[in-house]
């Protein structure tokens, strides 16, 4: 029996403070987050981070909570019941790898059903040691600890898939063409790494640049001529970071006469605080503050019926 499983990062279990503590406790401990010496960071992490972080970081999660709960969470239970349905020879499950349910529990439920083919599917189009790695490290150390090995295949990159381009260009192309002032810059934003060699940071920029190319491409196929800019967002701690920043970006756009902006963001699959919030409030507000008059963003996949299309494709369906 096939089995597919479907991961993401994951989300406090509330905005209570000790919630955002416990995740960010187990999140900001990875070394493949934060690379620094552990006998320097764990220190700094427990000492400093999260006796502040949780209660700053609950106050912005209360304000993009929904009835559901998380965004993330709720949107990728939902992509996971799109694909349950679309996929019925398909055991289908979905886990977080800093959260619940976890991919280790994830695996030995396929294991207790029998499943002995499986594909563990990162929602994540372009690869970091930090998203990517991460999950690989938990799915492999699971299986080092198993007697049953089943045939094991882990969905790495895929920043060109059509589907994925596609429907990020016809969304832009929507907005663009909608009610209101049309946008004068195009701006793809993509989860920010830090510029050291650990976190692989060119073969991502390079990647990012991939999708971003193929958009803009397809863009141009549907009669948007709107320039379109590369930019990187939600930098955490010291230390320089893929630039352009967004925000700084987003800031210096109207001493530029840019005074209409359209965002979208290729690398996450689901809305999440670093849309929400990150960029509907502090960008927005950056941009706002400077100047700018018409912010507009583009929605990540959420739970559009494209990511069975995406999906079926990565798996050769």
């Amino acid at each position: 029996m096939r089995g597919l499983l479907i991961v993401n990062l994951g989300s406090p279990d509330s905005p209570a403070p000790s919630d955002v503590r416990t995740f960010l406790a187990k999140f900001l401990s990875d070394p493949r987050v934060v690379d620094f010496p552990r006998a320097v960071w764990l220190p700094i992490l427990h000492g400093i981070v999260l006796r502040v972080r949780p209660r700053k970081s609950g106050a912005i999660y209360k304000t993009i909570w929904t009835p559901e709960g998380s965004p993330l969470v709720v949107y990728t239970k939902r992509q996971h019941q799109l694909l349950k349905e679309a996929l019925p020879d398909w055991n289908v499950k979905y886990a977080m790898t800093y959260t619940r349910p976890s991919i280790n529990s994830a695996l030995r439920a396929f294991e207790d059903e029998g499943v002995d083919d499986v594909t563990v599917l990162p929602l994540y189009a372009q690869t970091t040691p930090s998203s990517t790695g991460a999950v690989v490290d938990q799915v492999l150390d699971f299986y080092r600890s198993q007697e049953h090995h089943p045939h094991l295949r882990i969905v790495g990159k895929w920043p060109t898939q059509p589907d994925y381009v596609n429907w990020h260009a016809k969304q832009i192309a929507d907005r663009v063409r909608g009610e209101g002032p049309a946008p004068q810059m195009i701006l793809l934003s993509y989860h920010g790494v830090p510029q050291r060699a650990a976190h692989k940071p060119e073969g991502y920029r390079q990647e990012c640049l991939e999708t971003s190319s193929a958009i803009e491409s397809q863009l141009r196929q549907l009669g948007v001529d709107v320039p379109v800019l590369t930019t990187f967002q939600s930098k955490f701690g010291p230390g320089k970071w893929l630039g352009p920043a967004t925000i700084d970006t987003m800031a210096s756009l109207p001493g530029r006469g840019i005074t209409s902006v359209l965002i979208a963001t290729p690398a996450f699959i689901s809305d999440c605080i670093e849309t929400v919030d990150e960029l509907d409030v502090l960008n927005q507000n950056a941009f706002k503050e400077a100047g700018g008059q018409h912010y507009q963003r583009v929605a990540p996949i959420n739970d559009d019926p494209v990511i069975v299309d995406i999906v079926k494709d990565l798996l050769g369906e």
